[in-house]
This record gives structure tokens, sequence and C-alpha cells, in this order.
């Protein structure tokens, strides 16, 4: 204990220079017929009112939804993946990738020497063929005049039987030599058709309109048949799929509207239209398939990872404040409502839709009234604060920011005459705020505190176990307490009140 006094001292004359570099005291004396100060009858003091610095926002109406929300991937409409049909070396690359190409567009080309030389040679069969068919022609022509003259001559017993059969025969082996010349040309055409085949398949084509999105070879190299070139994307438009539970299935519908939000493009969204919604649920997940159609935009790409907004239901006129505006305390919504005299008043709220950072307010404010949105750590009822600036842009008969001040006492640190002195913020006499000063930034004299005062009490203080795990129970809640002058001094003037409460009890 004697250790702790010896420390103490320093503490407090610190404390007392600190004190006195405070910069948002307003001076006033205030009496209590009833009780004095200090218990005196009729006596009067002087006090100090401290504000809390806060920001707020004012609660008004505006239109508020609420939603299906989903991950996604972007995907395209179609992808290809275009193969080799040939054995052969790449000898030239047409395109590159993100190239836009048509259908039939040539991707590439592979040299083709040994393929023209097959075709060229299924070319000259081909010739060949046709000039049998024609010498198959003439003889069939021939052996036919031959049986004529020969069949009446049989007829008239001028030759014999043998002679006449031979010429019968003659004229069917011709007939058939002719059948035969046909199929060789039918078989020699079709060898050129496979090799106009081959040396078609020496430029490979797009098989649609699309972008390059893979290209697997070089120049140079050597391909077989079936390997992946090319591969070719259809977009836009791009296709998002989702899958969302069976009891969301009655809010959708086909060509119903959503918003996309993609990692890349935080801050805008993307018009979406569902396109198809899977007839079948999934047994295992309860799930069912909605493809979305996306935008056509240059700006997205297949594989973006986004989310789907799907708006079930919308409230135009809902009175709405931001999320971080409501504090959760035992199953039960609160906000901090600044009321007219710059006080605090806790109430609890009812909420209703919730939207990224806002939400609805069913029943507990009004519209117009503001709430504390940061800074009401250690508020209470009762609680003078300060506003020192608006979330969002600030209500129009109010300045964006104002000046901030010191930190509240306490209810129980206050006395009678705290009580009776007039509150301190927007409704201050000119006078007063005048007086008034920015806290931390000035001390007697005009002259600037360093703030190498502050950090020295603040080692000394975290010599205490006490004020070391208030200090990071704080820091966890608000880290800017590691950083920010202004919260440090505020966080040791506190401490130092308090210690130097127990100091004096000692």
């Amino acid at each position: 204990m004697r250790y702790w006094r010896i420390l103490l001292v320093p503490i407090v004359l610190l404390w007392a220079v600190l004190s006195s570099c405070s910069s948002s005291e307003v001076t006033q004396t205030g009496s209590n017929p009833g009780r004095g100060d200090r218990g005196r009858p009729g006596g009067g003091r002087t006090v100090e009112s401290r504000a809390i610095s806060i920001r707020a926002y004012r609660a008004k109406r505006e239109p508020i939804s609420t939603y299906i929300v989903s991950n996604t991937t972007l995907e395209a409409i179609r992808k290809v993946t275009v193969y080799a049909r040939l054995n052969a070396i790449i000898e030239e690359i047409m395109v590159e990738e993100g190239a836009f190409v048509g259908e039939g567009d040539v991707l590439l080309r592979l040299e083709d020497r040994e393929v023209r030389n097959e075709y060229e040679q299924a070319s000259i069969a081909v010739d060949e063929a046709v000039l049998g068919l024609r010498q198959g022609e003439v003889q069939v022509q021939l052996s036919a005049a031959d049986y004529e003259r020969s069949l009446d001559l049989f007829e008239q017993r001028l030759i014999s039987k043998q002679e006449f059969d031979q010429v019968t025969l003659t004229n069917r082996i011709d007939g058939l030599a002719l059948e035969t010349a046909h199929q060789r040309l039918e078989a020699a055409r079709a060898r050129l058709r496979a090799a106009t085949i081959q040396l078609e398949y020496t430029e490979i084509p797009s098989p649609i309109d699309g972008v390059i999105t893979e290209r697997l070879v070089e120049v140079g190299d050597r391909v077989n048949g079936n390997e992946e070139v090319f591969s070719v994307s259809e977009f836009p438009p791009l296709w998002a799929r989702i899958f969302v539970p069976e009891r969301d299935l009655p809010q959708l519908k086909v060509a119903q509207k959503a918003q996309v939000r993609v990692d890349t493009f935080p801050d805008q969204d993307f018009e979406a239209t569902i396109k198809m919604i899977n007839p079948t649920v999934d047994a295992t997940s309860g799930t069912v398939k909605v493809t979305f159609e996306m935008e056509r935009t240059d700006r997205l790409r297949p594989g973006m990872f986004g989310t789907v907004y799907i708006a079930t239901e919308t409230r135009p006129d809902a009175i709405v404040i931001p999320k971080k505006a409501v504090l959760r305390e035992r199953d039960e919504n609160r906000i901090f409502v600044i009321t007219a005299e710059n006080l605090v008043e806790k109430r609890e709220v009812v909420l209703g839709f919730s939207e990224e950072d806002r939400v609805e307010v069913l029943e507990g404010i009004q519209e117009g009234e503001d709430v504390v949105t940061v800074g009401y750590e250690g508020l209470a009822d009762g609680y003078a604060v300060n506003i020192i600036s608006w979330e969002g842009a600030p209500p129009p008969e109010v300045p964006s920011v104002s000046v901030a001040s010191e930190p509240a006492s306490s209810p129980e640190e206050r006395g009678p005459a705290d009580r009776l002195s007039p509150p301190q913020g927007r409704d201050t006499p000119p006078r007063q705020q005048a007086r008034r000063r920015s806290p931390g930034s000035r001390g007697p004299g005009g002259q600037a505190m360093p703030p190498e005062m502050v950090d020295r009490m603040m080692d000394r203080l975290m010599q205490n176990p006490e004020v070391k795990e208030e200090y990071e129970a704080r820091l966890a809640r608000d880290p800017e307490l590691a950083t920010d002058s202004e919260k440090k001094r505020v966080f040791t003037q506190e401490m130092m009140r308090q210690f130097r409460g127990d100091f004096r009890r000692q």
C-alpha cells in the first residue's frame, strides 16, 4: 500500500497539469435551495460540465427492402473447347487470348504439304476414273451395236448359236465394266473428299462467336488429333447461377430482376434477370438452381465472384438508421437518442427489415430524431454529448462538424449543481460556446499540451493491473485508442479521477 501511495503522488500531480489543459470546461455557478454544496444548504459551487464526443445520424424515411442473398460465380453462356483434327506441326497462330472472333474465323494454320500432296493425288485419281468411265461408256455402245447386228443375223440363221452367244456375253461384260468404272469414279471422288477434309483441317476455325479465353499451343508444336488447342467463350451476356432454399421458391419467377455485386467493383451494382428456374428440387440439399442473365457490359468477366441480391419485398416509407447505432442487450435492441438539450436517452426499439448497414425501426423512434452511432461506449441516460460529425450528409440546419468536447462525468460523480447547470451543445448560448475549445488542443495560455505528457502518464498508470485490464478491454472495442491522442488523454483523465479518489480514501 505504501508503494502505491508513493507511485500515485507524481501521477496525481501530472493529472492536475492535464486537467488544467482541458479545453472544454464551461464554468457555471448553480444553487439548489434544498441541497447546497456538499450538503451545505444554499451553498453554491463551481462545476465542470463535460460532454462526450460522438457521431450522430438523423433518422429519416427512405425505402428499404428484404432480400434473398446468395454467392455466385459468373459464367459464360457457352464455353467451347477447340480441338485439332490432324497430326501436324503448327505453322501460324492467327489470334491471341482476349481476341473477339466470329464463327468460322481461322484461329491457327497447320503445315499442309503432306496433306496437300494427298489431295492432289486424289484429284488425279478422280480424273483417271472419269476417263475410265468414258472409255467404258464407249465400249458399251460398241457392244450394244454388235449385239443388235448379231441378233438380226441369228434370227435370219446367218450366224451360229455359238457366235451369237459370244456377242451377247461380250455385251454383258462391257456393261459390267461400265458399272465398275462408275464405282471407281465414286471411290476416287470419296478419296478426294477425304483429302479435301484433311486439307481443311490444316486451318482450325472458331466454332462460335466469342472471345478466346485460352490458347494452349505455340508455333512449331506438333499437335495430334483430338488435342485441345483453344477455348472460346460466348459473352456478354454472362450467367450467374445460385441455389436457393425451396421455401423461397414461391418468391421467385422468371424475368424477375435482381442486383449482383462483384468483388472487383464493390461500389457498383449490376442488373440481372432470372432466365430459368430448375423444375426440380435437389433432394440432398433441399435447394433449387436459379440461373440469372447479367446485363451486357464489358466490365464483367467469367469467373468473377459476386453476390446476388433478390428483393422480395420493399417498404418505400420506412424509418431507417445505421445498424451500428443499435446495441443488443439481454435479447433487446436499444439505441441512444439525443434530446434537444444534447442529453442522451436510452430507448428500446423494435426492428424491421435489415439491408447491409441499414435497419428499419418499427417502434421506438420518430423521423427526425438523432441517434448516437459512434462513441456510445460508457454512455447512460442523462449523459451530455457533443456531436462532432454526422453519418453521411449532415442535416441542413447544423454544421457538418461541430466542436468536440470532454467526456461527461457519470451521474454518480456529478453533484446537485452539476445536474442544475445548463446543458452544453447545440442550444448553448453564443457566449458560452465561444468560451469552449477543442478538448486537449490548448492548455493555459493557449499553448498546446504535448502528447508526451499523456504517454508518460499512460506508462505510469499501466503499472496498475486494473488499469491495464480496463485499457485492453476498451482497446478491443475501439482500436483507435492506441493511436488517437485525444482518446488516450480522455482515458488517462478518467483513470486519474478514479485513482485520485482511491488515494484520498486511503
